[in-house]
């Protein structure tokens, strides 16, 4: 009986510390998932398909240290129109 008391409290810890879907969309060009505990730190990733056909996809952490990108296979634009470093 104690045995199955432990066993059973064991499952109801293990349920509780398990990160929660809090984000869980999918469309036809876009996705968007993330788990944890919201306000606290969250972990997730987001993928949209652009005008060529081409998928992107950036996974990112977010916590007490900010939000960072953990991977990514989107290239950022290296000059922005506009920003002429030739006028220095």
């Amino acid at each position: 009986m104690k045995l199955m008391l432990v066993v059973a409290l064991c499952l109801v810890a293990v349920a509780l510390a398990r990160p929660s879907d809090i984000i869980d969309i999918e469309e036809d060009h876009m996705e968007h998932e993330q788990e944890g505990q919201p306000g606290r730190a969250v972990e997730g990733e987001y993928s949209w398909v652009d005008a060529n056909g081409e998928e992107h996809v950036v996974q990112y952490v977010a916590d007490h240290l900010g939000f960072r990108v953990v991977d990514s296979n989107v290239v950022p634009e290296t000059e922005v129109e506009g920003d002429d470093d030739d006028d220095k």
